[in-house]
């Protein structure tokens, strides 16, 4: 617990990077898409909702520690808190995602997402998906927005509520979100799509 308060105190601390600044709003940004409140996260994380306000107004300098707790309940790698400066200082970093320079989201079920718009402050999303044999999101679940999409590879099992379609390479979709889906791959290959959700999700 000692150390838990250290992590939380936002002082000056051997060996605390100074984050703040680039912190706050690409926590905020990547919480809201995720349609997480600061109490969920407080809860997922065990660190206090004034804390984790104080990171997000970047009124508070994080550490290490809290940085990991907090990418691991977002579903992000802690470098994804740390912009490319390349990136940043280029003109086209508002508009422009190189290949060799995107930000991944990977989740222990198998699915890896590529950010394919520079942030996810604006009102779309789009993502590269890709699905490991057998990768699942699990349960359906439902929220705002639309959602669409089109596979390059593989196959695409896509559930909506009680229909189920299949999907094959050059086949796409769209759908509203407020109906209860889910999706996986249900073959022995990768399966890899190009996914657009309004508003961000993630």
């Amino acid at each position: 617990m000692s150390q838990q308060r250290d992590d939380q105190s936002g002082g000056a601390t051997t060996g605390v990077r100074d984050t703040k600044e680039i912190v706050g709003a690409r926590m905020r940004d990547l919480r809201k898409a995720k349609g997480m409140t600061l109490q969920q996260l407080s809860g997922e994380t065990g660190l206090s909702v004034g804390y984790l306000s104080q990171l997000e107004r970047e009124q508070a300098v994080p550490s290490i520690r809290s940085l990991n707790t907090i990418s691991r309940a977002l579903g992000v790698n802690i470098s994804w808190f740390f912009p490319d400066p390349d990136r940043q200082a280029s003109p086209e970093g508002d508009v422009i995602v190189r290949a060799s320079r995107r930000s991944a989201l990977r989740f222990e079920s198998g699915i890896r997402d590529e950010l394919l718009c520079p942030t996810l402050g604006g009102n779309l999303e789009m993502l590269l998906c890709t699905f490991e044999p057998g990768a699942s999101s699990g349960a359906p679940y439902a929220h705002d927005g639309e959602e669409a999409g089109y596979v390059i590879e593989g196959q695409l099992e896509l559930r909506i509520e009680d229909e189920t379609y299949l999907l094959n390479a050059g086949d796409s979709f769209h759908f509203d979100c407020n109906r209860p889906h889910g999706y996986a791959n249900p073959s022995d290959q990768r399966t890899v799509v190009v996914w657009s959700v309004t508003p961000p999700h993630y």
